[in-house]
């Protein structure tokens, strides 16, 4: 290039720097905050009319007036504001697949998984969707999570293989990925085992993971322990098992555990272990349940979660429901309202090791919350799930990102959705945090697959078989 002159050399340099910084500004500009209003569900109780500060996906600030924020956004509601469900038990890949009732119950887990009926029916049809299949499993899985207040879960894909990137979408998986250490998929610090009998965990796995606890490398392992009946042999020698391997530790997570006995569950308390509670799904195969009340009278710490929509609950949400009415008519009113709710969120985050992240609405955490609708007839905010149905839950927020709710909430953020039909209610999806497109073609897809292996897809919700 030839200059006319130095002057216009130097207007010219001058020029492209101004455009060079207002590139440069552009390009750092801030995140704006988001002022997210209403009755603030918090440990220390309810903080009626409270505002969250949310920035950059965390709650900056609790307050009880609304902050002065310049060119914050602002959405103002009348809900209870809830922290999301931590799930740490569940099967995702089955959730495709409708409600599973056979025709009678079974000693162990291991009577139904060898079954020649349950392989037809289920494992299968399973087995035989195409591998290309795992996106859209996701994605409606994920969905089916997320629309009764999920935001992590564990389960979709075995920790020591890598699936594809579309497992980034929608709630946090925990054996795979959650953002929490980055964007790199498989590298959590969360375990998920099928069992510790050597048909579902070899000496080698089993050293590894007691390894990788003793070396600080891993948070927890959640393993399937005694699923079955408290007079099955089978099932009363896996604690023993568990312990002999070095897997019996404040970094285990025994799942199911119907078959502990009251001193095998002194032994769980005593190695700081805890258990997660799947109710519905023990009834419905076992026509029994862990032992909570002896758990909970010796100290041991209880998580709730739903196994999978075959056997279980389809979310939380419901099984949580589920759980008040065995607490109600079965155990005297163990567990409050308050409880369960903490039961699946607060106390499986302290659990995983996730509490500094997830799991309360607190200064500092990942903004992963539900908003529901207050109810009009009691001032117990627990109540707002225990006799609700999901179609009470106005938003889900993911790390600040509105996900699923209503639709008016979801345009009041100015997020483009697609509509969606949750318990008769028309909700909506936040288009963009889709993993793999539109959620009406990932259905579609879905049941196309599912109609060529002799199946059907399961309801996205549980409303009309309540």
């Amino acid at each position: 290039m030839v200059w006319e002159n130095e002057s216009t050399m130097r207007r010219s340099f001058c020029l492209l720097l101004l455009v060079l910084g207002c590139v440069v500004c552009a390009s750092a500009q801030e995140p704006v905050h988001l002022l997210l209003g209403g009755n603030l569900v918090t440990p220390d109780g309810v903080i009626a009319h409270g505002w969250l500060d949310i920035w950059k996906g965390r709650i900056v600030h609790v307050e009880r007036e609304k902050p002065e924020i310049s060119g914050a956004q602002v959405l103002q509601t009348d809900d209870l504001i809830f922290p999301g469900f931590v799930d740490l038990h569940n099967h995702p890949s089955f959730n495709i697949f409708p409600r599973w009732t056979p025709p009678h119950k079974f000693a162990n887990r291991y009577e139904w998984r060898d079954w020649d009926v349950y392989q037809r029916q289920l494992e299968a049809k399973a087995r035989a969707l195409p591998a290309d299949s795992f996106c859209d499993i996701d994605e409606y899985v994920e969905v089916k999570a997320l629309i009764g207040g999920t935001t992590s879960m564990i389960g979709m894909g075995g920790r020591n293989s890598t699936p594809p990137d579309c497992i980034r979408g929608l709630v946090r998986n925990l054996d795979q990925a959650t953002g929490f250490y980055g964007d790199v998929v498989g590298h959590e610090r969360i375990a998920n085992s099928i069992g510790i009998l050597s048909r579902d965990m070899d000496a080698a796995t089993a050293a590894k993971y007691a390894q990788e606890i003793r070396d600080g490398e891993l948070d927890l392992l959640a393993i399937h322990i005694a699923e079955g009946k408290p007079t099955d042999a089978e099932s009363a020698q896996e604690l023993d098992l568990l312990e002999a391997h070095g897997l019996l530790t404040a970094h285990t997570a025994l799942v199911h555990s119907v078959g502990l006995s009251e001193s095998q569950l002194v032994r769980v308390h005593r190695a700081g272990a805890s258990i997660v509670w799947s109710p519905r799904s023990n009834f419905e195969l076992y026509g029994v349940t862990a032992n909570v009340g002896a758990a909970f009278r010796e100290g041991v710490t209880i998580s709730l979660a739903p196994d999978w929509s075959p056997s279980g609950s389809d979310n939380m949400w419901e099984e949580i429901q589920y759980a008040e009415r065995v607490s109600r008519e079965q155990l005297n009113g163990l567990f409050s309202g308050r409880q369960l709710v903490e039961m699946a969120s607060s106390v499986p985050a302290r659990v995983a090791r996730i509490d500094d992240k997830v799991g309360t609405i607190a200064p500092g955490m990942l903004a992963d919350l539900f908003l529901v609708k207050t109810p009009s007839t009691t001032a117990n905010p627990y109540d707002a799930i225990g006799s609700n149905r999901i179609s009470a839950i106005d938003l889900v927020m993911i790390g600040g990102t509105a996900v699923y709710g209503d639709a008016l909430l979801l345009h009041t953020l100015g997020i483009a959705t697609e509509p969606l039909q949750v318990c008769g209610t028309q909700k909506a999806l936040n288009s963009a945090a889709l993993p793999v497109g539109a959620f009406a073609q990932v259905e579609e897809r879905l049941r196309a697959r599912l109609q060529k292996v002799g199946s059907e897809l399961g309801p996205l919700d549980s409303c009309e078989s309540r």
